[in-house]
């Protein structure tokens, strides 16, 4: 007995004993692992009410019922598998609500640092997603439209069942005599279970059983053959497959040979083909929607290497990508988008049942009238593995209010508050919220562990900010601001979107005594590139604009920030540029510690018609900006280049405005030292002013005398003549019109 237990357990650790479903089954695998390691710490507590004996029973028939279907998908035919995964994740939908439910009860009954193990486990059962692999879901296809077929000519009836059989075969890799054999063997093993228990079932497996030893053969001469000739139309290719940014070309040959999809097409988090294949500081490719995920949570390692990171940023893996590519379409592999969500257990399980009537013409050696897939309850585990009864225990609602107020209102609440954001607070009375958000404040701020920022977290927030500034109650409103920024400071999700009625609460909230904490909430909300047009829609940006010439330092940096962050997004900066924003940040130009965002501003706003007269027309913002050329960093001068590019090359006349403030020297000087966007766009404005020049001197114009010019330095060390060579001319260049001349 104990050999067989550890057998179990070392079949229940390898994710690739799965037959089909493998996504599926890893997801629900790992879910089991996590429940049996916390199982013996709740035991051990004893939630000895009547409840939590329920509770606990529950959950030990859910990983019962669990680990059951993980081994039939080990266990049973490849063929079946695939025909029956909608039944597959409804299952596994069922299972995963009663472990979900099952937990939820558990942590109210059992010591705090318990409860949130619990909850954390809970909250990841409530978004674990089972959908079927791409290479399942077009076995499932292509066997339903066999079944769908009807009244067809033998002729026509068999080059069906040739065509789904090879399809079958290369998606669930059923390509060599051995595993053929262990399929016919699997089906044989059902069809013993089945007995006459489940006539539907039987036809089914005696039809799939008939094929496979009709066709098998014909298939697996088909499969070699098609492996040879790929093996020698590609043997004079190279493709480099980079992973770990190695590169091994014989190794990809070999893996775009195959029709099993190679682990380094999975990502190491989901196990399915990777989308959107990404490389992340460690080195480490994953996916990138499930990377992301992984970082929104909180979390500052490498999944797979544990490494610590510091550095969040994710790089395309495009020679990956490239490869997984060539690779679906050899084989026909279609991966779909992780972004999107699949269909719901409820739609698998109608397209199943609606072609259940179809089914009664269908023309078989076998009689297969009156057919249904029918339902995935006990009848299809092995003898060994039945349940008693077959019969799941009843899940009760959750605690009552009554329950929640008391356990929101106890003293204990301090050490639960990182575990979920109550959805009844709105329920309760004030004195109850104010407890529960300083509480979580607490918390955060202590463990830096808190609940995920969704909307309706924010709805919460919001209102409870509105409800203390009505009630004028100053501490309410300093927890709540509080606990709201540190909320969004520990956010990394790039797809939060802010409802506009929160920013127009904090907008309103922008002259009461939380005032630098909702600058700050709104400078940490811009971030997110999905909050901009909300931000113009809800009116906040304007009240934002007001502090962007506050006598208050941090104040005033604030709104800096927000407009550094949204001016990135090029739909609202006419909106920006139309609040008077330019004026504003000119005098800001000359302060060390503000000019590099406001010089970044002023570079992504100038795209538009309305900047550009607007940096025209604000007295002395090109002279600002000319300073830059001088004094700024690398990329600061990278930034003004463009602005006086984009000026220039819009309009002659601002030419003429560019060359006053002797900017022929540092742009200069930054064709040879500069960053290389730098140098591109010195150059380029260098030959419009030129052009310019040119063009002024072929017009009639009265002499001027030569233009005083002050360059930009305090230092004689580096202080520009007014008679310069520039670009291999002896000239004048700083007069009001310039004697520019070729040589």
């Amino acid at each position: 007995m104990g050999t067989d237990s550890t057998a179990n357990v070392e079949a229940a650790s390898n994710v690739h004993s799965f037959k089909v479903h493998c996504r599926m089954c890893t997801e629900l695998m790992k879910l089991v692992d996590r429940v049996s390691e916390i199982l013996p710490e709740i035991e051990a507590a004893r939630p000895g009410s009547p409840e939590g004996r329920e509770a606990l029973c529950n959950l030990n028939n859910g990983k019962m019922k669990a680990e059951l279907l993980l081994q039939y998908c080990r266990e049973s035919s490849k063929l079946y598998l695939a025909l029956t995964g909608d039944r597959i994740i409804s299952r596994c939908h069922r299972v995963r609500t009663l472990l979900e439910h099952s937990l939820r009860k558990i942590k109210y009954m059992v010591p705090v640092t318990l409860a949130r193990k619990i909850s954390q486990m809970a909250d990841d059962l409530r978004v674990a997603k089972f959908i079927l692999d791409s290479s399942d879901e077009e076995a499932w296809k292509a066997l339903r439209q066999l079944l769908k077929l009807g009244a067809s000519p033998p002729d026509v009836l068999e080059k069906s069942e040739i065509a789904t059989l090879k399809i079958a075969a290369l998606r669930l890799n059923i390509s060599s005599p051995k595993e053929m054999l262990y399929e016919k063997r699997s089906i044989r093993k059902l069809l013993d279970d089945v007995g006459h228990g489940d006539p539907p079932k039987k036809k089914i497996l005696t039809y799939l059983l008939y094929i496979l030893k009709k066709h098998g053969e014909l298939i697996l001469q088909e499969i070699r053959e098609n492996q040879a000739d790929s093996s020698n139309s590609n043997g004079h290719g190279e493709i480099e497959v980079n992973v770990k940014h190695g590169n091994n070309a014989s190794h990809a040959d070999m893996i775009l040979n195959r029709a099993i999809p190679p682990e380094e097409f999975k990502c190491p988090i989901s196990m399915r083909l990777m989308y959107d294949p990404v490389v992340i500081a460690s080195g480490v490719t994953y996916e990138k929607v499930w990377i992301e995920k992984w970082f929104e949570e909180g979390h500052n390692t490498c999944p797979h290497t544990k490494m610590k990171l510091t550095d969040f940023s994710m790089i395309p893996n495009v020679d990956l990508k490239n490869v997984i590519d060539k690779w679906c379409i050899k084989f026909g592999v279609t991966i779909p988008d992780p972004t999107v969500e699949p269909e719901c257990p409820e739609v698998w399980e109608n397209s199943i049942a609606s072609f259940g009537s179809s089914m009664n013409d269908i023309r078989l050696p076998i009689d297969f009238s009156n057919i249904s897939l029918g339902g995935l309850d006990n009848s299809y585990y092995p003898d060994s593995l039945r349940l008693n009864g077959g019969n799941e225990l009843a899940i009760k609602s959750g605690q009552s209010k009554d329950h929640d107020l008391q356990r929101f209102q106890s003293d204990s609440y301090a050490e639960e508050a990182d575990l979920e954001f109550p959805s009844t607070i709105n329920e309760l009375s004030w004195e109850s919220k104010c407890k529960i958000i300083k509480d979580m404040k607490v918390v955060i701020n202590k463990k830096g562990v808190g609940p995920a920022l969704s909307e309706t977290v924010m709805d919460h927030l919001a209102l409870f900010l509105k409800d203390a500034c009505d009630q004028q109650d100053s501490e309410a409103q300093k927890n709540g601001a509080e606990l709201f920024l540190s909320l969004v400071r520990r956010s990394r999700s790039n797809r939060l979107i802010v409802p506009e009625k929160v920013l127009t609460t904090l907008a309103s909230l922008l002259n009461s005594v939380v005032t630098y904490e909702v600058l700050a909430i709104l400078e940490a909300l811009s971030g997110h590139r999905k909050c901009g047009s909300n931000f113009v829609t809800s009116g906040v940006l304007a009240s934002i604009a007001k502090y962007l010439d506050s006598e208050v330092g941090d104040l005033q940096e604030f709104a800096i920030k927000t407009f550094y962050n949204l001016s990135s997004n090029s739909d609202i900066c006419s909106d920006i540029v139309s609040l008077g924003c330019i004026p504003k940040l000119v005098p800001l130009l000359n302060y060390e510690n503000l000019s590099g965002k406001c010089i970044f501003i002023l570079k992504n706003l100038c795209h538009t018609e309305d900047a550009r007269i607007s940096i025209v027309e604000t007295n002395g913002c090109i002279s600002s900006i000319a300073q830059c050329l001088w004094l700024g960093s690398l990329e600061d001068q990278e930034h003004a280049v463009t602005i006086l590019l984009s000026l220039c090359s819009q309009r002659f006349e601002y030419c003429e405005l560019v060359m006053e403030e002797g900017v022929i020297p540092p742009l200069s000087s930054i064709t040879m030292k500069g960053s290389e966007k730098g140098k591109a766009g010195a150059t380029e404005l260098l030959r419009l002013l030129r052009d310019f020049q040119d063009n002024e001197q072929q017009e009639p114009c009265v002499s001027e005398p030569p233009y005083s010019y002050e360059p930009p330095c305090n230092s004689e060390q580096g202080k520009p003549s007014k008679k310069s060579g520039f670009l291999g001319m002896n000239i004048s260049i700083f007069s009001k019109r310039g004697l520019l001349k070729k040589k």
